[in-house]
């Protein structure tokens, strides 16, 4: 499983780069999202919530910064996080499904202890834009630095939004 996962984070980055050197397309608009999320394992994290903000600099690169909070299913525990993406986004139609990588920061809570660290997430979702309106789902695997205060393998998500 873990070569797989190698596998899909070299393809992913191989991408990234060839996207970056493409030729440039003229700006395109983007969209602000908030969702609805659980983390996995399921047994120690509740619903969370959410916000993105997504721009398209290139026509098929886009870039995303992302807040979440997920709280714990033990009391007083929780994970905010603060995530920078890059995702290969070719639209088809009002449709545009995505993937990338993102890079962050996150910050747990388990009664008195914290826990702060960096992350990575390999990142796979589908958009849809009818007029103005956004909706979004998500699925976001995550690898937390060092010894985190409760596990976080990977999250799911649904949101909705404006474009602009």
């Amino acid at each position: 499983m873990e070569r797989v996962h190698r596998r899909l984070y070299s393809v992913g980055v191989a991408a990234l780069f060839g996207t970056l050197l493409a030729p440039a397309a003229p700006a395109a608009a983007g969209d602000v999202t908030v969702f609805v999320a659980k983390g996995r394992p399921p047994e120690t994290w509740n619903r969370g919530y959410g916000a993105t903000l997504s721009t398209s600099w290139f026509s098929i690169l886009n870039l995303e910064g992302e807040v979440a909070r997920i709280p714990g299913s033990l009391s007083e525990s929780s994970m905010t996080s603060f995530t920078a993406s890059a995702l290969l986004a070719p639209p088809v139609g009002i449709v545009t499904p995505y993937g990338g990588l993102g890079v962050g920061l996150f910050r747990q809570s388990l009664g008195p202890a914290r826990d702060t660290g960096t992350l990575k997430a390999f990142v796979l979702g589908i958009k849809a834009k009818i007029g103005l309106l956004v909706l979004k789902g998500e699925y976001r695997r995550y690898d937390l630095s060092g010894d985190p205060l409760l596990p976080l393998d990977s999250r799911l998500s649904a949101g909705a939004g404006i474009a602009f």
